[in-house]
């Protein structure tokens, strides 16, 4: 924590030190928030299980209160966001996590000062959420029900027309994690710890078509935190392209190096490298005035030997999965590890009112040990959103995996059936 302090109380005299004209300037509040409850249900769950494990069908009801506070005076902006997350019906289901219920946490509060110089945007001290380019890497939380938090100094900045975000932070962990307690929506107050630090730069061209990401996470176990002892880089280049006649291609090549342990275990003192990849592109064009339709491909790297001195398995680090994925929460999509997923995805808005995404991926396994198998199956996804008026927006979605062999064991292999419905009000 300690170099955290430094850095702070480096920043803070950097602020204090530049040009202030906030005496003309009138304090403004504001205010928002949102209130979301969603309906999940399962029927056999995607991987391979037992009824002493897990039951055939799960029900799932969960509510996300956020309240958020920003005053602003002069080149001085603060924010407070307290975030409530909570799962009811849900009895002992194992894949109900932190990650899911995180009940009254603030989930962000900060201090900013903006317009340093001509290079520097803004300079930013506190607990964060953030949003980066493809959110694969790092990502703040929409279907998800619980959000990451992160604690520390990020500076925005800009370079020859490049916008640039450097920053210093520690992950928040969230609490409490024992399976009891999350059932029971119990609360404790969430914590980062000085031996988890995540830092890096992010930039983006002023058109937007190149994104670059370098993130280093470094850790290590203590008395208060069990990890895999992960010492990561991840480098990232991400390119979008319009071309001929309104087609439109991305690709995003993302490689990672370092040295982890296979396991958050006490017992596991083996340090092995690390070398995995993931691969998303996509190439697609407006075929109509409401519609968008492309063809897509995703792939990591993974482990066919965990016994062997290199970790292949690609590391997502605090990104989402769900837009390429599918839903997470209840319905557990597939990791972005050890996969290799093509498949044509459509969006079609109509009215300014209707949202409608038709999803299909073929899934296999991008390794696997000799004589296993290797297809995951084929899954279709579909979500309707529906702007009733300017505050409230209904949802209603669901997903089909036609089971591959790769899948066919454990007490449910019968193919996975999932809907969920969710009403959300914003002000």
């Amino acid at each position: 924590m300690k170099k955290l302090s430094t850095i702070v109380v480096f920043l803070s005299s950097a602020m204090a030190v530049a040009p202030l004209s906030i005496d003309a300037k009138e304090f403004e509040f504001d205010y928002s928030g949102s209130y979301r409850v969603r309906y999940e249900t399962l029927n056999n769950p995607i991987f391979p299980t037992t009824e002493e494990v897990r039951s055939k069908t799960n029900e799932r009801i969960s509510t996300r209160i956020r309240l958020k506070g920003e005053a602003k005076y002069g080149n001085w902006e603060g924010a407070v966001e307290i975030e409530d997350s909570r799962a009811y019906l849900d009895d002992n289901d194992p894949t109900l996590k932190s990650s899911q219920v995180n009940t009254l946490e603030p989930v962000q509060f900060y201090l900013s000062y903006k317009g340093i110089s001509e290079h520097i945007d803004s300079v930013t001290v506190g607990r964060v959420t953030l949003d980066h380019g493809s959110r694969r890497l790092m990502a703040r939380t929409r279907f998800r029900n619980a959000t990451s938090s992160f604690e520390g100094a990020v500076i925005d900045s800009r370079w020859n027309d490049w916008s640039v975000r450097s920053f210093y932070l520690l992950p928040v962990s969230r609490f409490p994690v024992d399976t009891a307690s999350i059932d029971d929506n119990k609360r404790a107050f969430d914590k980062s710890f000085s031996n988890r630090k995540f830092f890096g730069i992010y930039a983006e061209s002023s058109d937007k078509a190149w994104k670059i990401h370098s993130y280093w996470l470094k850790e290590s176990d203590s008395a208060d935190l069990n990890t895999k002892n992960r010492d990561l880089f991840t480098f990232s280049v991400d390119h979008t392209r319009e071309f001929s006649e309104g087609w439109k291609y991305n690709i995003e090549a993302i490689g990672q190096t370092g040295h982890a342990r296979q396991s958050t275990s006490s017992a596991d003192i083996t340090d092995r490298d690390v070398k995995a990849w993931m691969i998303h592109s996509h190439l697609g064009k407006q075929i109509s005035d409401s519609t968008f339709l492309r063809a897509e491909i995703d792939a990591a790297s993974g482990d066919s030997d965990a016994n062997d001195d290199t970790i292949h398995a690609f590391d997502s680090l605090y990104g989402l999965r769900r837009f390429d994925y599918g839903p997470t929460d209840v319905y557990q999509t597939f990791p972005r590890s050890n996969i290799l997923a093509p498949g044509l995805r459509s969006v079609t808005k109509l009215d300014g009112l209707h949202n409608i995404m038709i999803g299909y991926k073929a899934l296999w396994l991008q390794k696997v040990a000799s004589g296993d198998e290797d297809f995951l199956g084929h899954q279709l996804e579909f979500r309707w959103r529906y702007q009733a008026f300017k505050p409230l927006r209904l949802e209603l979605g669901g997903a089909y995996l036609a089971k591959g062999d790769a899948l066919d064991s454990g007490a449910y292999s019968d193919d996975a059936m999932y809907a969920y419905t969710a009403l959300m009000y914003t002000f």
